[in-house]
């Protein structure tokens, strides 16, 4: 018997070592001996049911701990499976390696119509896309990937890997995790430049995403915040500073003031179509653009910046706060609360009209004020998550995501199901209560990966998953209606989501009060496990987000040409 570890065993103590308590696999004799090895280190396995689910779990993983996620998948038929998966963690810029194991060099055909390793599939949009070559050669190689996926931008990672390879020895030294390097803080200049700009705007705001998260920003953001500059956080980056008006809200919602500000602060962000590119009408013309990056290429995207600073976020943002204390520098921002005031207004009469009935916007409503502030809230759908950012708001970084920016439709479930992961096992580890992590999502976005239930139940996570049934494609629904005075492939039927997840082994009710909505979410906090809330809502209620610019959180139609 060798001394040497096999390579499941060294690719085994690589993971543990990056400090990844839980892997997402598909099951598959291919993979056995790593996920023996695994579980030997008390590794929690993550059986998904999909390729794209279980990739997409390591990224939400990922997401909730800042950590590198892992997923094991077969390369053959299984990289195909997960590319949706792949594209959303590259939007998302999400570190993740997914190690797929292939056939072994003796089985594969000469004449085979596509190569096996199928890099020429993804190698376009990963940052690192290799087969390893030899046993001995697979600490360069998986260390290369891991360094990849975290470096500069991050984004995903493939390695691909003989499945004979995993139970040879592996001669590799063992080496300590790579460290990403940091920028420094802006320069004393550009810091300068920095504060002359912010003292001269009397409406600055902060637009963060989810590059900001990367940096940990939570600290500085909170400190503008408390000098009266409102942060409004999209995606990843929402909750950095607690979402309390007047100083923070989710970007979605504030967007209908953001043109009213005279300075605007992009932290971690690109202005890419959920910022209507930088552009009016969502930005004033003459606003002025303080961008901070770690990534050139990030500023100055569709609009052109009054000051581009590349560094590193928190330490810049940290350096300005001190610098404008020192001026005894403080903004009102009551204007943005003021401008919003209509639109809160609307949305709080859209949910008293209907009294104990449902609309898709009461179940953001009850969660906000049934949940604790520590809670952590996942995304997907269109009528669903749109109404969700009318009322539920987020206060604790890496507490909130969604399908976004790919927007693949029904993404959102596998990232919720990582996020739990990750977070029953922080739970774990600290000793402590697990905290609520909630999933809004529509009846037609569930259907992309409803098999996940099966995850969900197997895995035992703390996830409660809120269905939002109008049975229809809503947005798609109204919208046809509108434009066109009839509709067509639209119709979903009466499905019993909860039946539905109580086959999969999931404790599931069906609501079509608000009353029992608040009483079904707080027997859902208090049971600890994964449960399914069929939430009724009014299958007309979604024609009023196309109709009431007050009640539309996800914008395209002002996005001007440029």
């Amino acid at each position: 018997m060798s001394d040497q570890p096999s390579c499941a065993e060294y690719l085994a103590d690589v993971i543990v070592d990056t400090g990844c308590g839980t892997v997402f696999a598909l099951a598959g004799a291919t993979h056995a001996p790593l996920l023996f090895a695994l579980e030997d280190r008390g590794v929690a396995i993550v059986g998904g049911r999909h390729e794209s689910g279980t990739v997409g779990a390591a990224d939400g993983y990922a997401r909730r701990t800042g950590r590198t996620g892992f997923a094991l998948i077969v390369a053959e038929q299984g990289l195909s499976n997960a590319l949706t998966a792949l594209l959303t963690a590259a939007q998302a810029e999400t570190p993740l390696v997914v190690i797929a194991t292939r056939f072994p060099d003796s089985w594969v055909e000469p004449a085979i119509q596509f190569d096996v390793d199928r890099h020429d599939l993804t190698a376009p949009f990963l940052k690192f896309s290799r087969t390893v070559p030899s046993p001995n050669r697979l600490g360069d190689y998986v260390h290369a990937a891991i360094k990849a996926a975290n470096e500069g931008v991050p984004g995903p990672a493939l390695l691909v890997l003989p499945l004979d390879y995993l139970a040879k020895p592996c001669t590799a030294s063992k080496r300590a995790p790579n460290q990403a390097a940091r920028l420094p803080s802006a320069d004393p200049t550009e810091l300068t430049e920095a504060v002359d700009l912010i003292e001269a705007a009397q409406r600055p705001i902060i637009v963060t995403d989810g590059r900001a998260a990367q940096f940990d920003c939570a600290k500085e953001l909170t400190d503008f915040a408390a000098m009266g500059v409102p942060v409004l956080g999209n995606g990843l980056g929402r909750g950095l500073a607690p979402e309390v008006s007047p100083t923070g809200y989710p970007w979605p919602f504030a967007q209908f003031a953001a043109s009213q500000a005279d300075l605007v602060i992009v932290v971690g962000a690109r202005m890419n179509m959920w910022f209507g590119y930088g552009l009016a009408p969502r930005f004033a013309h003459d606003a002025r653009f303080l961008h901070i990056d770690t990534c050139a290429e990030a500023i100055g995207r569709n609009r052109s910046v009054d000051l581009a600073l590349v560094a590193d976020p928190a330490k810049t943002l940290g350096a300005l706060v001190t610098a404008l204390s020192a001026i005894s520098f403080g903004r009102d921002p009551s204007w943005l609360a003021l401008a919003l005031e209509p639109r809160v207004k609307r949305v709080d009469e859209l949910i008293e009209s209907y009294g104990d009935r449902l609309h898709a916007v009461s179940i953001g409503a009850a969660l906000d004020a049934a949940l604790p502030e520590d809670r952590v809230l996942v995304c997907d759908g269109a009528d669903s998550m749109n109404f969700t950012f009318a009322r539920m708001r987020v206060h604790r970084s890496r507490s909130y995501s969604d399908l976004l920016p790919f927007g693949a439709m029904g993404a959102g479930f596998p990232i919720a199901i990582g996020m739990a992961a990750a977070e029953a096992e922080a739970a774990l580890r600290e000793g402590r209560r697990v905290k609520p992590i909630t999933f809004v999502t529509g009846d037609g976005s569930l259907g992309f990966f409803i098999a996940e239930l099966a995850t969900l139940a197997r895995s035992a996570l703390p996830l409660t998953v809120l269905v939002s049934n109008d049975g229809r494609w809503g947005t798609e629904f109204h919208g046809q209606t509108i434009a066109y005075g009839r509709t067509s492939n639209t119709d979903l039927g009466a499905i019993d989501y909860a039946a539905v997840a109580r086959g999969f082994g999931c404790p599931a009710q069906a609501v079509t009060t608000r009353n029992a909505l608040d009483a079904a979410i707080r027997e859902a906090q208090s049971s600890g496990g994964p449960v399914v809330i069929d939430v009724h809502v009014d299958p007309d209620g979604g024609r009023i987000r196309k109709l009431d610019p007050l009640l539309g959180m996800i914008l395209f139609e002002d996005i001007a040409p440029h």
